[in-house]
């Protein structure tokens, strides 16, 4: 039996055979349905792994079921076909051929090329036998399809490039980022030499010019470093090294495990105890994961100067971040949403019109100012209808167009509320009182989960469980008392296994980048 790629001539065989496709992807059967209008009369389901996607769906007025992994090996593949409709179907063939051991195979499973695909397939004949060039790829931000303006150029994959740039290795190698819209950074083009932007769209421009370039980098790089989103990478050669810098080492577990032994090289964490939870939750090896810290730690330790003017925060003796975790999802991610919080404000524990106007008071008596960074995927503005003088909403779209990064201002704050984010691990390393607003621990345990066990003995700060215990937090602040300082500095010593602003050189030197002796002569002086 042998993986073939789907072509015309293959469907005269399938007469009167039922055709099963392997993963639930409508994207890719509105894709197949185009190129192979006939495909849908054979149709009968499909077979899929993830338990989120299993039961029924509805495409094209019809209900397909969707079925564990288990289906394959009760199938009679005489009287069948199996088209596999992945990114990774090399990974899902795999899969496929697991289930079927010890029966009677078919003579080919299918996979079928969506229109990316194919394109890339032939760039990757094209550049098979050429030498990787001194080139570097950068991308962050979820998948094209979950685009966010300025997650595209954020997160530890910026950090880590601005360092890269400041040590000048772009002297040594050509610096690469994909991002949506690349005349949105020429300004970073013009300022420095070997650096340019290219738009993951790109990948199926029909613009020669545009495709030539895109796929240039991508089959060439001798490093591609991503945040979140690794797909692009599927194809790489084997002496390309992929690493995944990801968001952060946090306290919620993954949505859905995937094993990505062999969709990256290299992961990224802050400790040991981070990188074995990661192996679990990724399916890694313990030779994947890197202990090096998190690249955009580093700004914590350099904080933007001014940042609070030019964000129009009000002065205050004090300043309080608050970053609520994730909750309710915009339509096209709906998929990743746990529950509804409830209340007139979509906030935890400041739940009413009224509370909130309470808490202003408060923080206005204490000359505190709390700022607000709700999550780019949420709903803004139901907290944005009432008036205040010292609780400052900060939205996504203020921070791009002032470009400024999350950790860049966290490095400014007094104190931290947060719940479940990573941003609370990162914030340790300040050595600043963190609160944790728990209200529904219980909840968000049975609808995401924790890496941790029993939770709150993880978490490096006080519990929050209402709005009063909320603003005795911020009281403590405001008369400067610290009373989870014992806690925090305990869990710190665990939780990181760093704690300066040197994790971007870990992560280069753990990665052995070599740069020229010219460059490595300035460094030295």
């Amino acid at each position: 039996m042998r993986l073939k790629r789907l072509e015309k001539e293959d469907m005269i065989h399938w007469k009167g055979r039922d055709l099963y496709c392997y993963e639930q992807s409508k994207a890719y059967l509105l894709e197949l349905k185009e190129e192979f209008p006939q495909v849908m009369q054979h149709l009968v389901g499909v077979i899929d792994g993830s338990h989120r996607n299993q039961g029924a769906f509805s495409f094209e007025g019809r209900t397909i079921p969707v079925e564990d992994c288990s289906r394959i090996g009760l199938i009679d593949w005489s009287k069948a076909v199996l088209v596999i409709t992945s990114d990774y179907y090399r990974e899902a063939y795999d899969i496929v051929l697991s289930h079927l051991d010890g029966r009677d195979l078919p003579d080919a499973i299918y996979y079928y090329a969506s229109r990316e695909t194919a394109v890339e397939e032939g760039y990757r004949e094209r550049y098979k036998d050429s030498h990787l060039e001194n080139l570097i790829l950068f991308r962050s931000g979820p998948h094209a399809s979950a685009y966010v303006k300025g997650m595209d150029f954020a997160d530890n994959a910026r950090a880590l490039f601005e360092y890269m740039v400041a040590e000048q290795f772009n002297e040594t190698y050509e610096l690469v980022w994909l991002v949506k819209d690349p005349s949105d950074y020429r300004y970073i083009e013009e300022q420095y030499d070997n650096v340019s932007f290219l738009s993951f769209d790109w990948s199926v421009s029909d613009v020669l010019e545009e495709r030539e370039r895109y796929y240039r980098a991508l089959c060439l790089a001798k490093y591609l470093f991503m945040t979140d989103a690794y797909g692009f990478a599927r194809n790489a050669r084997k002496d390309q090294i992929r690493v995944q810098l990801w968001h952060g080492c946090g306290f919620k577990t993954r949505v859905n495990f995937v094993r990505c032994e062999h969709r990256y090289e290299y992961t990224t964490v802050i400790s040991q105890l981070y990188a074995k939870i990661h192996q679990d939750i990724y399916g890694l090896r313990k030779d994947q994961v890197l202990v090096t810290g998190y690249a955009k730690e580093d700004w914590l330790f350099h904080p933007k100067k001014g940042a609070w003017e030019t964000l129009s925060v009000p002065a205050g003796d004090r300043y309080i971040f608050w970053l609520p975790t994730f909750r309710t999802a915009k339509t096209q991610l709906s998929q990743l949403n746990e529950y509804e919080l409830q209340g007139q404000t979509g906030l935890p524990m400041v739940d009413t019109f009224e509370r909130l106007g309470q808490l202003d008071q408060l923080l206005g008596e204490l000359s505190i100012v709390l700022v607000i960074k709700l999550h780019p995927f949420q709903d803004r503005d139901r907290i944005g209808k009432v008036a205040m003088d010292h609780i400052v909403l900060l939205e996504n779209e203020t921070l791009v167009e002032t470009d400024i990064q999350i950790n860049q201002l966290l490095g400014l704050a007094d104190g931290l509320i947060s719940d479940y984010s990573s941003a609370a691990v990162d914030y340790m390393l300040l050595d600043k009182p963190i609160g944790f607003t728990l209200e529904d621990v219980e909840e968000y345990g049975q609808s995401r989960g924790f890496v941790f066990d029993n939770i709150r003995d993880w978490l490096p700060g006080k519990e929050l469980f209402s709005y009063e215990d909320l603003c005795r937090f911020i009281r403590e602040i405001g008369l400067g008392i610290d009373s989870s300082r014992e806690k925090r500095q305990k869990l710190k010593t665990i939780m990181h296994d760093h704690g300066d602003d040197g994790s971007c050189r870990r992560i280069v030197e753990a990665l052995h980048i070599e740069v020229s002796e010219k460059q490595a002569r300035k460094a030295r002086c």
